[in-house]
């Protein structure tokens, strides 16, 4: 159940102009109730924003933004009175954009009682590489509220959700430019790129002491950034999500087993600290209820052309256990993945018997997948310049047995310093089984250049490909093997599950991310120290079983899109075949002599805006509706102003998004 929306602060009240005070903060879900006053400073509306559009998936809306908060004077921050429809599970979530350093532990959310009792969502102010995170903060006291936070007794202090990876997080603040002993610049400026920090606590340098101070003190990352957090009351489980992104989830200790207890306190977001620096935020909402990145508020989604390449394993010759020749690109003639060695098989183990895909609206029956279970056993497809963009590349797999080393399952390499692959982490210990992404560029900059899951140790097992333990029980914590944990187990995975596997590669950023079961795993930026852009391998895609080793692979549904796709884009299985979007067009039109007046009724979109003409003749149209909001999925109109006497009436409907 998706629950309530408690508040939504849109900051696009009626009369809004962008430099102009803004003098309370209306709850658009509900006017009047739950809106927010200021609470300090001087909060203003700016025309900096995240999108012209927001589209809220709850609703099916599309609403339209001209507005933000402009939080950047000091203090200057929004109230919501305390209230006790609060006191539950919820969903948090803004976009944000911070243009100007904070000079701390700055926080711009927070619903907190009492130093031990609340949560804040802040800045990452660390000395090292988590610099520039934003994150979660939560106190819970042992027994009454003190007032006073502290690690040896309360329940839970700065107990932290936020982004993992240290220098590979995440991050909403990033200010890059090393300075030598004396504040000069040495080396790269405002690159954006978390890798030209210089951090070493053993330098006498004191400005690599701490990556903060480095940079001229603004953001170079001018992009807005969606924030959501989830907190389930009954389990006590805290999620922190980071562009749509789940970064992390942990669960609060409740030792003395009372469960939570909500702070009585105000929610208040805004600049909460008495300093200046630049601060915008945008589209607030609060649900009382735990939602996913499915339901957060979004920026409307580009319109994706078709795929490059699809490769089903669905031909009208397929048959269980039967020999793969030729996988058919599903979205053209051309492009066909083809045997290259091994003994490629169809399988029946399938990851689903209805594949949606959210591209094209289509519910596609899925029958076969590529066993490539036998050594080499791959397909090929040909080398083409239409490889050479930004892209996406997904598939399910489903890994039965052991892979006994860093075995690949999709590459496109050139030379051994110029591909990109996506294989298994065979390390010793922390990282072994979990999925990954290597690239390495010719020119030095990236070598064995590694995206994936990250936790190592902490890695639970559901964020691995495989688990192979004594015990067999799927879980990590019961490896034994002091120094290898591939010497554990019998060779057969503990979870042997279809998994949706995806890497995409933004070729302008040059930033590349892995996904796990449409998790973000980690993004990474490559190395481009003399900003010559990015060179495609000129080599063939291949995938299946790239190695010369026998344990059981499945792999289906391989997809090359060229652009980088959101996780709510990629293929998904589903029970039951999805209802396509219905095409606009006039359903009915009802006239009614006695009035006389004709009601037109046509498809819509809820949040879309319609306008009706009306002819004689198909030649001459006059507008009788102009642009009016759809609230369904059909909207009617009728038209009062008929002219006597004519023999015929035509209408048309136009829609806007």
């Amino acid at each position: 159940m998706l629950g309530d929306t408690l508040g939504h602060w849109r900051f696009d009240e009626v009369g809004a102009a962008a430099g102009g005070s803004i003098l309370s903060g209306v709850n658009f879900a509900d006017v009047g109730a739950n809106d927010a006053f200021v609470a300090g400073g001087n909060p203003l509306y700016s025309d900096d924003i995240p999108s012209t559009e927001i589209f809220d998936p709850i609703t099916g809306r599309t609403l339209p933004n001209k507005f933000s908060l402009d939080a950047s004077a000091a203090s200057s921050q929004f109230a919501v009175a305390q209230d006790t429809s609060f006191d539950s599970s919820f969903t948090v979530e803004f976009f944000v954009k911070y243009i100007g350093a904070p000079p701390s532990y700055q926080s711009i959310m927070t619903r907190r009682e009492t130093r031990d009792l609340g949560w804040q969502i802040d800045f990452d102010h660390g000395p090292g590489y988590v610099f520039g995170r934003i994150r979660s903060r939560w106190d819970t006291p042992a027994g009454a509220p003190d007032n006073v936070d502290d690690r040896d007794v309360d329940e839970n202090f700065n107990f932290v959700v936020g982004p993992q990876g240290n220098q590979n997080a995440p991050k909403v603040f990033i200010d890059t430019g090393a300075k030598d002993e004396l504040g000069a610049d040495v080396g790269p400026q405002n690159t954006g790129n978390v890798s030209d920090y210089i951090y070493d606590t053993a330098s006498p340098n004191p400005n690599e002491l701490d990556v903060s101070l480095q940079g001229d003190g603004v953001n170079d990352d001018e992009d807005w950034h969606h924030v959501a957090l989830t907190f389930d009351e009954d389990t006590g489980e805290v999620r922190f999500y980071f562009d749509h992104n789940l970064s992390q989830s942990r669960i609060l200790s409740d030792s003395e087993g009372d469960g939570y207890t909500h702070p009585v306190a105000d929610l208040l977001f805004g600049k909460l600290t008495n300093v200046e620096y630049g601060l915008l935020m945008d589209e607030v909402r609060l649900s009382n209820s735990i939602l996913t990145p499915s339901n957060f508020l979004r920026v409307p989604l580009p319109e994706v052309g078709a795929s490059v390449g699809y490769w089903r394993m669905e031909e009208e010759d397929a048959v269980d256990g039967g020999d793969i020749f030729l996988a058919e690109n599903a979205t053209s003639d051309l492009h066909g993945a083809t045997f290259q060695n091994g003994q490629p098989r169809y399988s029946t183990d399938v990851p689903g018997a209805i594949i949606y895909d959210p591209l094209s609206g289509q519910s596609l029956t899925n029958t076969y997948s590529l066993d490539a279970s036998i050594a080499n056993s791959r397909l090929r497809v040909t080398d083409d310049a239409s490889f050479n963009s930004s892209f996406t590349l997904e598939f399910f797999m489903k890994l039965e047995g052991e892979p006994g080393n860093w075995h690949a399952f999709a590459r496109r390499q050139e030379a051994g310093d110029q591909r990109w692959q996506i294989d298994f982490d065979h390390g010793n210990k922390g990282s072994y089984g979990r999925g990954r992404t290597r690239w390495d560029t010719p020119d030095g900059d990236n070598a064995n250049f590694v995206t994936g899951e990250q936790g190592w140790t902490n890695m639970p097992g559901d964020r691995r490909l495989l688990v192979d333990t004594d015990s067999g029980d799927g879980l990590p914590a019961s490896y034994d093997d002091a120094v290898d944990w591939s010497l554990d187990g019998d060779g057969i995975n503990d979870n042997p599950i279809w998994r949706h596997v995806a890497i995409s590669f933004d070729e302008e950023t040059q930033e590349i991310s892995y996904y796990l079961d449409y998790q973000l795993s980690q993004s990474r930026l490559l190395t481009d120290s003399d900003a010559s852009g990015y060179v495609h391998p000129a080599a063939p895609i291949d995938f299946g079983k790239l190695s010369n080793a026998d344990y059981g692979l499945f792999l289906d549904e391989v997809r090359y899109t060229g652009e980088v796709l959101s996780p709510i884009q990629f293929l998904q299985v589903v029970d039951s075949p999805v209802a396509p979007a219905v095409e606009l067009a006039i359903t009915s039109v009802v006239y009614e002599p006695s009035a006389p007046s004709a009601t037109v009724t046509w498809n819509s979109k809820p949040g879309y805006r319609y306008s009706l003409d009306y002819s004689t003749d198909l030649s001459n149209w006059l507008e009788i509706l102009e642009e009016e909001i759809a609230d369904d999925i059909t909207f009617s109109y009728t038209d009062t102003d008929l002219e006597g006497g004519q023999g015929r009436l035509f209408y048309r409907v136009r829609e806007y998004k």
